[in-house]
């Protein structure tokens, strides 16, 4: 059993770190770029600056779409997240009732290690999609549609929220459940639940900033 979900687990891994969108619409990845990010740093950079307080990059609006996108990734990146962190308290039920828990405890420890690496990974992510954010809200001007843009992506940061939040509770169930462990448990397993833990817990930092840039974005771009 131990073996099956370990197996299970690492195929799907790689959809934890999922950034862009399909194929069909990641084709057109490039043309959804701000000039910012498009230059190199040079002496005109500070000239583009004073321009872009007058005149807002063409391609802002579908720049602002395509992060509402990946924020929306973030969220079922934490809820594929939960979903396995929801299933080692099972797993931990049914190594701790073995003879030997060792072969089970080791096949949970490699998932909650990769648990944390794809909490990491999230929060990487999100504080990306804020430097996005960031460069786009520099020469945001009032602009109905950009205002409706700007609440998209606020609404889809409320959604990562509303996920981090769950599997907080998931993540903080399978640390009580180890800890509750007087025996079969050693000092290299418990700390990976804690890793995976403290993981999570430092997520909610990038997900601040990425509310805090777009919340400023709605609020240039809102006609007075």
């Amino acid at each position: 059993m131990g073996l099956t979900l370990r197996l299970r687990f690492l195929a799907a891994a790689p959809l934890l770190c999922a950034l862009a969108l399909p194929c069909s619409a990641a084709e057109s990845l490039m043309e959804m770029r701000l000039w910012q990010e498009r230059y190199f740093f040079d002496g005109l950079l500070q000239a583009r600056a004073r321009a872009a307080r007058v005149s807002a990059d063409p391609a802002l609006l579908k720049v602002v779409e395509m992060v509402a996108h990946q924020a929306a990734q973030q969220t079922a990146n934490l809820q594929q997240i939960q979903g396995y962190a929801k299933a080692q308290i099972d797993n931990l039920r049914y190594a701790f009732s073995q003879q030997d828990p060792g072969p089970s405890l080791a096949v949970i420890q490699n998932n909650l290690n990769t648990l944390a690496a794809g909490a990491e990974q999230v929060r990487n992510n999100l504080f990306y999609l804020t430097a996005r954010v960031r460069m786009g809200a520099s020469q945001a001007l009032p602009d109905p549609k950009l205002t409706e843009m700007s609440m998209l992506l606020i609404s889809q940061v409320q959604n990562i929220q509303l996920a981090l939040n769950a599997l907080y509770t998931d993540s903080v169930a399978v640390n009580a459940a180890i800890s509750a462990e007087t025996w079969g448990v050693e000092d290299f397993f418990r700390y990976s639940s804690d890793h995976m833990l403290r993981s999570v817990v430092q997520v909610q930092d990038s997900v601040f900033t990425v509310y805090n840039a777009s919340y400023e974005l709605y609020s240039l771009s809102k006609q007075q």
